[in-house]
This record gives C-alpha cells, structure tokens and sequence, in this order.
C-alpha cells in the first residue's frame, strides 16, 4: 500500500509553518496523510521528533561537494573568500566534516526508523550554476559521492533504503539513461540502493514542456524508456511549470553576480535562480492516476511549496484530486 507524505525540514522545530509537533500532528491528520519526510537541519536528538511522524527521510545535502570533500583549499579561497565563509557554510572546514554530519544524519535515520533516506548524488559551483557548463564529467560527480556515502555507511548503523534523487543539474544524476543508474548503485557499497524519483526535476530537463499533460506524457516516456520501475521506492510529485521554460535561454553568471559583494550575496542571487526554475508547484489539473499506478510506489511525497499553510494544503489537496483514477469534474469546477 503506498503511504502519501508531506516534506518538512527539522530544527528540530516541525518545518517552519508549525509551532511545535502537536500542531503538525493534527494537520497531517486534518489533511489524511501518513507522515512526514523529516530534512533535518543541525544537531537533533531523535527524542526531539515524534518517530510515529517519520514516513522518510532526506539526507542533508551539499551541492558545492568537492571542494571540502577534497580539501581543495585553492578552490574553497576561489569560492568563499576565507575560511570564516567556508565553515559557515559547510558547518566545518575540511572533508571529515562532511562525513561525520553523514555519518550523524544517517544514525538519526536509523534511530527514527526511517523506512529510507534519500540522497542527492551532485556536484555544482557558483562560477557554473547559470550556464550549466560545470568543467567536470558526471564520472567525477559519481566518484567524490560514492567515496562519500562510503565512508558514512561503514561508520552508520543505518539498515534501511538508501535512494539516489534525480536532479535536473548538468554533470549530477539526472536519469537521462538506465546505464547512469547501473554506473552510480555499482559504485555504493551497499545492498539497499534505489530511487527517489522527482517529477519536478525531471520535468526540469525538458524545458520545451508547455503544459501538465505535455509533462505528463514525457514523464511516462522517459520511465519506460528507462525500464527502473522496481527500484524506484519513493516518488517526490511536484510540478515546475511553467517555470522550466526561462531555461531555454541561458544567462551568463559573470553578468548575474556583478555588484555582489562576497559570497552569500552571490549565493543568495543563485538560490534564487534555482527557486524560479524549480520552484516546487504542485499538479493542478490533470490525471496523474496512470502515472503513479505505473511507477506504484511505497511513498508518494507532496513536495511541494510551503508559503503559507493554506497555500500548502491546497496544493497537496490540487494535487490528490489528480491522483483520482478519472479526474473528477467537481474538483476541475472547483479550482476552475
């Protein structure tokens, strides 16, 4: 049976809509789902989060990989500026960090017994993030992400599914083959291995799509074309239109960040670059029932925006009247 989840991040506090757990538990009973695929964000204790709210788990993530993980120290400085930015940023300053925050993230998983932990295998850099012309091969990506995950899973106590997201970002796991799939779980010295797989992001490679049932039809094509049904294990449904279509014109990052002064000024223009391209909406008014039935997936996660919480509520609820085997006319009425 799949169970339907929402996605919040933890501080330990419950995302940043809720003021404290007891709130959050009665509106995933208000809104009928079966829990929450938890980000942690920091230091947590898991006697912080209810165990019962866990449904999944989101490993946290770090885009700009190599640099610490290699302890490159030219291109952290080429990066950040100093060391002050670069642990700000990261948390810490050389590669043990970066693991032992895995290591952590992974026992808390186990800890919250977590059924799965997804995980982003990418790489990316300010310099490269506009044009998508990173100077590195999806080879390189995959090696520093195994090399990582690794280390952390010999050190974890972690027993449950460990997926790989497809992301939309050049020279990351994008899923454009079956053989990218084979490459990357080859490489990861663990049995559990499968797929997270996300609309939004794959939708976010095709930026000719114009309308839901364009991506819908693409999004079918492209998994029969890559015949990974049974591993993928959790399906994170969002939509990105029509924001994807400001891809077709690429926008040179040297123009974007002149008049930025240091690092986040830089790194805030970036985020939000990539909050405009994946913005995370939720389907509207479509059939989504073929799809998820194909694909049928333990967990489906509603991840998708979160400006308010009625915003957030009717996009899941948009988005469940999709999932109903013909879309009903009165839900099409009501949001017409």
């Amino acid at each position: 049976m799949m169970l339907e989840l929402a996605n919040i991040t933890v501080t330990p506090q419950p995302g940043h809509l809720f003021d404290e757990w007891q709130t959050a538990r009665q509106w995933l009973g208000n809104m009928n789902l079966a829990g929450f695929e938890v980000y942690p964000h920091g230091e947590l204790n898991a006697a912080d989060i209810p165990t019962e709210l866990v449904g999944g788990f989101h490993l946290q993530s770090f885009p700009i990989l190599t640099p610490l993980l290699y302890n490159d120290s030219k291109r952290l400085m080429q990066i950040f500026g100093d060391w002050k930015t670069v642990k700000q940023f990261y948390g810490g300053v050389n590669a043990d960090h970066i693991v032992k925050v895995m290591v952590s993230q992974l026992n808390l998983a186990a800890k919250l017994n977590a059924p799965y932990a997804v995980f982003h295998p990418m790489d990316c850099d300010m310099e490269h993030l506009f044009s998508q012309n990173f100077p590195w091969t999806l080879d390189d990506t995959f090696t520093a992400c195994a090399e990582l995950l690794n280390l952390a899973l010999r050190q974890s106590n972690f027993k449950g599914w460990l997926l790989f997201e497809n992301m939309w970002w050049k020279q990351s796991f994008r899923l454009d083959s079956r053989q990218e799939y084979d490459n990357l779980r080859s490489r990861i010295n663990y049995a559990k291995c499968g797929i997270c797989f996300d609309t939004g992001h794959m939708m976010a490679t095709n930026p000719q799509l114009n309308n839901e049932p364009e991506a819908i039809t693409f999004l079918q094509q492209r998994l029969q074309q890559l015949d990974l049904y049974s591993e993928i294990k959790t399906l994170h449904l969002n939509s990105n239109l029509p924001a994807m279509n400001q891809l077709k014109n690429n926008i040179d990052a040297a123009a974007n960040y002149n008049g930025c002064k240091g690092f986040w000024q830089q790194f805030e223009l970036a985020l939000n670059h990539i909050t405009k391209l994946d913005p995370h909406n939720g389907f509207y008014r479509c059939d989504l029932a073929q799809l998820v039935e194909t694909i049928d997936p333990g967990y489906l996660v509603h991840e998708v925006s979160q400006n308010n919480i009625e915003q957030w509520g009717q996009m899941i609820i948009n988005q469940r009247d999709c999932l109903l085997p013909t879309v009903d006319p009165v839900a099409w009425k009501r949001y017409a």
